[in-house]
Protein backbone atom coordinates (compact mmCIF):
# COMPACT_ATOMS: atom_id res chain seq x y z
CA UNK A 1 0.00 0.00 0.00
CA UNK A 2 1.04 3.55 -0.71
CA UNK A 3 1.89 5.40 2.47
CA UNK A 4 0.20 8.64 3.48
CA UNK A 5 3.52 10.49 3.16
CA UNK A 6 3.88 9.34 -0.45
CA UNK A 7 0.35 10.46 -1.28
CA UNK A 8 0.99 13.80 0.38
CA UNK A 9 4.21 14.24 -1.61
CA UNK A 10 2.36 13.45 -4.84
CA UNK A 11 -0.31 16.06 -4.09
CA UNK A 12 2.38 18.65 -3.29
CA UNK A 13 4.12 17.92 -6.59
CA UNK A 14 0.85 18.26 -8.49
CA UNK A 15 0.06 21.51 -6.71
CA UNK A 16 3.50 22.91 -7.59
CA UNK A 17 3.08 21.93 -11.23
CA UNK A 18 -0.38 23.50 -11.42
CA UNK A 19 0.94 26.70 -9.84
CA UNK A 20 3.75 26.83 -12.39
CA UNK A 21 1.29 26.36 -15.25
CA UNK A 22 -0.99 29.10 -13.88
CA UNK A 23 1.98 31.47 -13.50
CA UNK A 24 3.04 30.79 -17.09
CA UNK A 25 -0.49 31.31 -18.40
CA UNK A 26 -1.05 34.52 -16.45
CA UNK A 27 2.29 35.96 -17.57
CA UNK A 28 1.67 34.94 -21.19
CA UNK A 29 -1.81 36.50 -21.11
CA UNK A 30 -0.40 39.76 -19.76
CA UNK A 31 2.38 39.85 -22.35
CA UNK A 32 -0.09 39.26 -25.19
CA UNK A 33 -2.32 42.06 -23.90
CA UNK A 34 0.63 44.46 -23.67
CA UNK A 35 1.19 43.95 -27.39
CA UNK A 36 -2.47 43.97 -28.44
CA UNK A 37 -3.29 47.16 -26.52
CA UNK A 38 -1.44 49.25 -29.12
CA UNK A 39 -4.03 48.73 -31.91
CA UNK A 40 -6.80 49.15 -29.33
CA UNK A 41 -5.42 52.59 -28.48
CA UNK A 42 -5.22 53.50 -32.17
CA UNK A 43 -8.89 52.53 -32.53
CA UNK A 44 -9.86 54.70 -29.55
CA UNK A 45 -7.89 57.64 -30.92
CA UNK A 46 -9.77 57.37 -34.20
CA UNK A 47 -13.27 57.35 -32.72
CA UNK A 48 -13.01 59.18 -29.38
CA UNK A 49 -12.01 62.78 -28.68
CA UNK A 50 -8.57 63.30 -27.19
CA UNK A 51 -8.64 63.65 -23.39
CA UNK A 52 -7.37 67.09 -22.42
CA UNK A 53 -6.09 68.52 -19.16
CA UNK A 54 -5.70 72.11 -18.04
CA UNK A 55 -2.48 72.83 -16.15
CA UNK A 56 -2.14 76.16 -14.38
CA UNK A 57 0.48 78.05 -12.41
CA UNK A 58 -0.14 80.82 -9.89
CA UNK A 59 2.35 83.58 -9.23
CA UNK A 60 2.29 86.41 -6.70
CA UNK A 61 3.52 89.68 -8.17
CA UNK A 62 4.25 92.91 -6.29
CA UNK A 63 3.49 91.07 -3.08
CA UNK A 64 -0.27 91.57 -3.49
CA UNK A 65 -1.69 90.57 -6.85
CA UNK A 66 -1.97 86.96 -8.01
CA UNK A 67 -1.29 86.06 -11.66
CA UNK A 68 -2.86 82.91 -13.05
CA UNK A 69 -1.40 81.33 -16.15
CA UNK A 70 -3.08 78.24 -17.60
CA UNK A 71 -2.57 76.03 -20.64
CA UNK A 72 -4.62 73.16 -22.01
CA UNK A 73 -2.76 70.08 -23.17
CA UNK A 74 -3.87 66.98 -25.03
CA UNK A 75 -2.82 63.68 -23.48
CA UNK A 76 -2.78 61.53 -26.63
CA UNK A 77 1.01 61.79 -26.97
CA UNK A 78 1.53 60.57 -23.42
CA UNK A 79 -0.94 57.74 -24.06
CA UNK A 80 1.14 56.68 -27.08
CA UNK A 81 4.34 56.78 -25.00
CA UNK A 82 2.80 54.49 -22.38
CA UNK A 83 1.52 52.17 -25.11
CA UNK A 84 4.95 51.95 -26.74
CA UNK A 85 6.56 51.31 -23.35
CA UNK A 86 4.06 48.51 -22.72
CA UNK A 87 4.94 46.81 -26.01
CA UNK A 88 8.67 47.16 -25.29
CA UNK A 89 8.21 45.78 -21.78
CA UNK A 90 6.38 42.75 -23.18
CA UNK A 91 9.16 41.85 -25.62
CA UNK A 92 11.91 42.44 -23.06
CA UNK A 93 10.16 40.27 -20.45
CA UNK A 94 9.67 37.46 -22.97
CA UNK A 95 13.35 37.66 -23.89
CA UNK A 96 14.44 37.58 -20.25
CA UNK A 97 12.29 34.48 -19.77
CA UNK A 98 13.98 32.75 -22.70
CA UNK A 99 17.40 33.65 -21.29
CA UNK A 100 16.43 32.11 -17.94
CA UNK A 101 16.61 35.39 -16.02
CA UNK A 102 12.90 35.28 -15.23
CA UNK A 103 12.84 32.09 -13.21
CA UNK A 104 11.79 31.03 -9.72
CA UNK A 105 15.36 29.93 -9.00
CA UNK A 106 16.81 33.40 -9.68
CA UNK A 107 16.84 35.70 -6.66
CA UNK A 108 15.74 39.32 -6.90
CA UNK A 109 18.82 41.29 -5.89
CA UNK A 110 20.44 44.69 -6.41
CA UNK A 111 23.30 43.13 -8.36
CA UNK A 112 20.91 41.45 -10.81
CA UNK A 113 18.75 44.54 -11.27
CA UNK A 114 21.85 46.61 -12.05
CA UNK A 115 22.19 44.51 -15.21
CA UNK A 116 18.51 44.95 -16.09
CA UNK A 117 18.41 48.73 -15.90
CA UNK A 118 16.55 49.15 -19.21
CA UNK A 119 13.81 46.68 -18.25
CA UNK A 120 13.58 48.31 -14.84
CA UNK A 121 13.47 51.82 -16.32
CA UNK A 122 10.65 50.89 -18.70
CA UNK A 123 8.60 49.56 -15.77
CA UNK A 124 8.91 52.79 -13.82
CA UNK A 125 8.43 54.80 -16.98
CA UNK A 126 5.01 53.19 -17.38
CA UNK A 127 4.31 53.93 -13.71
CA UNK A 128 5.21 57.63 -13.77
CA UNK A 129 3.44 58.34 -17.08
CA UNK A 130 0.31 56.50 -15.94
CA UNK A 131 0.21 58.44 -12.69
CA UNK A 132 0.73 61.66 -14.62
CA UNK A 133 -2.23 61.02 -16.92
CA UNK A 134 -4.57 59.86 -14.17
CA UNK A 135 -3.75 62.68 -11.73
CA UNK A 136 -4.01 65.30 -14.49
CA UNK A 137 -7.44 64.00 -15.49
CA UNK A 138 -8.99 63.47 -12.07
CA UNK A 139 -7.73 66.81 -10.75
CA UNK A 140 -8.37 68.77 -13.97
CA UNK A 141 -7.61 71.69 -13.80
CA UNK A 142 -4.44 70.88 -11.91
CA UNK A 143 -1.63 73.04 -10.55
CA UNK A 144 1.73 72.48 -12.23
CA UNK A 145 3.68 72.08 -8.99
CA UNK A 146 1.01 69.85 -7.43
CA UNK A 147 1.07 67.58 -10.48
CA UNK A 148 4.86 67.25 -10.41
CA UNK A 149 4.95 66.67 -6.64
CA UNK A 150 2.29 63.97 -6.51
CA UNK A 151 3.29 62.08 -9.65
CA UNK A 152 7.03 62.00 -8.98
CA UNK A 153 6.56 61.55 -5.23
CA UNK A 154 4.10 58.64 -5.45
CA UNK A 155 6.14 56.83 -8.11
CA UNK A 156 9.38 57.28 -6.17
CA UNK A 157 7.78 56.08 -2.93
CA UNK A 158 6.47 52.95 -4.64
CA UNK A 159 9.87 52.38 -6.26
CA UNK A 160 11.60 52.61 -2.87
CA UNK A 161 9.25 50.05 -1.34
CA UNK A 162 9.80 47.71 -4.31
CA UNK A 163 13.60 47.81 -4.14
CA UNK A 164 15.36 44.49 -3.35
CA UNK A 165 15.73 43.77 0.36
CA UNK A 166 14.05 45.32 3.38
CA UNK A 167 15.01 48.86 4.31
CA UNK A 168 14.22 51.13 7.24
CA UNK A 169 13.14 53.78 4.75
CA UNK A 170 10.22 51.59 3.61
CA UNK A 171 7.98 52.92 6.39
CA UNK A 172 8.86 56.50 5.43
CA UNK A 173 8.09 55.74 1.78
CA UNK A 174 4.73 54.27 2.79
CA UNK A 175 3.84 57.40 4.77
CA UNK A 176 4.85 59.62 1.82
CA UNK A 177 2.72 57.50 -0.51
CA UNK A 178 -0.33 57.78 1.75
CA UNK A 179 0.08 61.55 2.23
CA UNK A 180 0.45 62.24 -1.49
CA UNK A 181 -2.44 59.95 -2.40
CA UNK A 182 -4.56 61.79 0.17
CA UNK A 183 -3.57 65.09 -1.43
CA UNK A 184 -4.78 63.83 -4.81
CA UNK A 185 -8.11 62.80 -3.28
CA UNK A 186 -8.45 66.24 -1.70
CA UNK A 187 -7.99 67.92 -5.10
CA UNK A 188 -10.37 65.65 -7.02
CA UNK A 189 -13.47 67.03 -8.65
CA UNK A 190 -16.62 64.95 -8.13
CA UNK A 191 -17.89 65.67 -11.63
CA UNK A 192 -15.34 63.30 -13.12
CA UNK A 193 -17.24 60.22 -11.92
CA UNK A 194 -15.44 57.20 -13.34
CA UNK A 195 -12.09 58.96 -13.13
CA UNK A 196 -12.39 59.11 -9.34
CA UNK A 197 -12.66 55.34 -9.34
CA UNK A 198 -9.71 55.27 -11.74
CA UNK A 199 -7.25 56.80 -9.29
CA UNK A 200 -8.41 54.44 -6.54
CA UNK A 201 -7.83 51.49 -8.86
CA UNK A 202 -4.38 52.81 -9.74
CA UNK A 203 -3.50 53.26 -6.06
CA UNK A 204 -4.62 49.69 -5.36
CA UNK A 205 -2.44 48.42 -8.21
CA UNK A 206 0.48 50.30 -6.60
CA UNK A 207 -0.20 48.36 -3.41
CA UNK A 208 -0.29 45.07 -5.33
CA UNK A 209 3.04 45.95 -6.95
CA UNK A 210 4.62 46.62 -3.55
CA UNK A 211 3.21 43.40 -2.06
CA UNK A 212 4.54 41.39 -5.00
CA UNK A 213 8.02 42.80 -4.45
CA UNK A 214 8.19 42.98 -0.65
CA UNK A 215 5.94 40.20 0.71
CA UNK A 216 8.73 37.62 0.46
CA UNK A 217 12.07 38.71 1.89
CA UNK A 218 13.81 36.50 -0.71
CA UNK A 219 11.63 37.18 -3.73
CA UNK A 220 12.49 35.45 -7.01
CA UNK A 221 12.52 36.94 -10.48
CA UNK A 222 9.51 34.96 -11.67
CA UNK A 223 7.34 36.55 -8.98
CA UNK A 224 8.79 39.99 -9.72
CA UNK A 225 8.22 39.64 -13.47
CA UNK A 226 4.66 38.36 -13.04
CA UNK A 227 3.86 41.22 -10.67
CA UNK A 228 5.25 43.80 -13.08
CA UNK A 229 3.42 42.27 -16.04
CA UNK A 230 0.17 42.51 -14.09
CA UNK A 231 0.92 46.09 -13.05
CA UNK A 232 1.74 47.31 -16.55
CA UNK A 233 -1.23 45.46 -18.06
CA UNK A 234 -3.65 46.79 -15.47
CA UNK A 235 -2.31 50.35 -15.72
CA UNK A 236 -2.63 50.43 -19.51
CA UNK A 237 -6.08 48.82 -19.39
CA UNK A 238 -7.13 51.55 -16.94
CA UNK A 239 -5.82 54.22 -19.30
CA UNK A 240 -7.79 52.74 -22.20
CA UNK A 241 -10.95 52.94 -20.10
CA UNK A 242 -10.21 56.55 -19.12
CA UNK A 243 -9.54 57.49 -22.73
CA UNK A 244 -13.10 56.57 -23.67
CA UNK A 245 -14.67 57.85 -20.42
Amino acid sequence: MIGSETVHAVFIAIDVQLQMILDELSRATGLVFLVSQAPILVFLMMFYPEPRATVYTTRISNGTSVDLQSDEYGTATVYMLVSAAGVSFSFMTAQLHELGTVDNMVEYTDDLMSTLHVWNAVTWGVAVLTHGIVVAQVCNPVNTYFLALTVIGITYAVQCMCAPGRRRSDSIALIVFMILAGMVYSEMHAKHGLRLVGFTALAMSDVVLVVGHAFDANANMETIANTRVFYCSFSIALLLVLYSA
